[in-house]
């Protein structure tokens, strides 16, 4: 399963998510971007709190158009 990240740079990193467990770091924020699966970040959140992370998640608006959006999720 293939997560796509928003950098500081405002690019796009691809990510599986196995990679992404093996790197996640407490108390952390990491940006996805719109056309990553919503069912995918919901087995991302699952696994995180299998490994005893609390996450909150949630859809981040950055313009008034309809598709202006990306997720945010803190790991703590």
């Amino acid at each position: 399963m293939e997560l796509k990240l928003v950098t500081t740079d405002n690019k796009i990193k691809v990510i599986d998510m196995e990679k992404f467990l093996e790197k996640v770091q407490k108390d952390s924020f990491y940006y996805f971007d719109k056309e990553t699966s919503y069912k995918d970040l919901q087995d991302l959140i699952d696994e995180l709190e299998k490994k005893g992370y609390s996450v909150y998640f949630r859809e981040v608006k950055y313009s008034l158009e309809e598709n202006g959006y990306m997720y945010e999720m803190h790991i703590l």
